[in-house]
């Protein structure tokens, strides 16, 4: 389609009038809710049942705002103000961002700093999907009658003859592998010195970057995905689990004191100790920062843990790709476009390009919908870009912003900034542009 120069000219007017939207909204990350779980639920051996890709890509979809074509920011609202076909004059690619104003990589805000609770029950939604079971042993139920035995009584629904039900009172839990440490106190047990001997001479497995190293707290965050309590501490078996659980890119091992029966007030308010190794698993790097659990009290007994180790690979993981788009690009940085963006939304959780997908494909659907009847065409997301947003080091969620035509990576040039006392980075950026671009003019 031929396009006069007068018209570009006004488009050109017309978009330069426009505000340019706020780079990251660190109000939507703030206020947002925490996911149900953001570590593992207490007195549990293993907990997979955490995050549902579905479910998330289900709510992206529900997320979509009601926002009239012609209040799109930027050249794309002007075309669709002006323009019977307003996509269609911005389908070349961007390949140069050094006409668009730079967004300054510190920014000072005056919005709340109040922080979104969090939740330690866990997640009653579809386990997220696993690949290829690997060979590990993990410490699950507990039982003291043998399969083959006449079992007395019948089994509840789920369970087996012998089973006992580790939250019942007093129960007796899954015995742990570690030591027992004697005295048995939480002084001695963070005193132990093998614990530490182990944790600093571990190997970190291949790659994977060591992120911290024998620290008394283990993380909490956003972007959990489960737990495995394993019979060693072994960080490749826990680097096996995080390479076959989706969207893992990084895990905590740590050493932790734990309750040989469950404590019961008035019952049995300190049992004895045992010491299991645990493994915990993130849709994000883990930093020092996010190290924040120091263990619970349950009854009288104390919770502690030590030997807490972090490992990522957010640098050597590429993420999935997105049906109906290209392969996924990495950025330095957040896109840096306002021009061009037609709109952003945030998704606490783990870092998952795919709601981002659900997000752009609903959003150009009901601009579809909802077009100018003074108008015969559209703005569709021909680009959306997906980041991990983190506050003061500690992973939030993924981030996702839509644009409606493909720019490549020197326009990720945004690195976070200052909302009052918080600190927002950007840990992991990629872009995903469809395979088949639109421009606006389909039926």
């Amino acid at each position: 389609m031929r396009t006069s120069f007068a018209l570009f000219s006004a488009l050109a007017a017309i978009a330069a009038a426009a505000p340019a939207p706020q780079m990251l909204d660190f109000g939507a990350v703030l206020d947002a809710p925490a996911p149900s779980a953001t570590g593992p639920p207490v007195g549990v051996s293993n907990d997979t049942a955490v995050y549902n890709p579905a479910s998330a890509a289900a709510a992206a979809t529900s997320a979509v705002v009601a926002v009239e074509t012609a209040s799109v920011t930027g050249v794309a609202a002007s075309a669709a103000a002006a323009s019977s076909a307003p996509a269609k004059l911005r389908l070349a690619k961007r390949k140069d961002s050094s006409n668009e104003d730079s967004t300054s990589t510190s920014i000072s805000t005056s919005i709340s700093t109040s922080t979104a609770k969090s939740s330690k029950s866990s997640s009653s939604l579809i386990p997220s999907a696993t690949s290829t079971t690997v060979s590990i042993n993990t410490v699950s139920g507990t039982a003291t009658t043998s399969s083959t035995s006449a079992c007395p009584t019948v089994p509840e629904a789920g369970t087996y003859c012998g089973f006992i039900n580790p939250e019942d009172p007093c129960a007796i839990q899954p015995d742990g592998y570690g030591p027992k440490v004697t005295p048995d106190t939480t002084g001695a047990f963070l005193a132990y010195p093998d614990f530490h001997t182990t944790a600093k001479k571990t190997k970190t497995p291949k790659g994977y970057v060591n992120t911290f190293t024998d620290l008394n707290d283990a993380v909490n965050a956003n972007s959990y995905l489960g737990l495995h309590t394993l019979s060693t501490y072994d960080t490749l078996a826990c680097s096996q689990l995080c390479d076959n659980t989706t969207l893992c890119t990084a895990f905590n091992i740590y050493i932790e004191r734990d309750p040989s029966l469950n404590p019961t007030v008035g019952q049995c308010d300190n049992p004895s100790s045992i010491t299991n190794y645990k493994c915990t698993l993130w849709g994000s790097g883990v930093d020092a920062a996010a190290a924040v659990n120091a263990g619970q009290t349950r009854a009288s007994f104390v919770v502690v843990i030590t030997g807490s180790n972090g490992y990522a690979k957010t640098n050597n993981t590429i993420p999935a790709r997105c049906a109906g788009y290209e392969a996924p690009k990495k950025c330095a940085g957040a896109i840096n476009a306002p021009s061009y963006n037609l709109g952003a939304k945030f998704f606490p959780g783990p870092y998952d390009p795919s709601v981002c997908a659900a997000y752009a494909t609903a959003q150009t659907a009901y601009n579809k919908a909802h077009k100018s009847s003074s108008s015969s065409g559209y703005v569709p997301c021909n680009m959306f870009n997906a980041y991990m947003v983190k506050k003061n080091s500690i992973a939030q969620g993924t981030y996702c912003t839509l644009y409606d035509t493909p720019l490549d990576s020197s326009w990720g040039s945004y690195k976070g900034g200052w909302a009052g006392q918080d600190y927002f980075s950007i840990e992991t950026s990629w872009t995903y542009s469809l395979s088949e671009q639109k421009d606006g003019t389909d039926n």
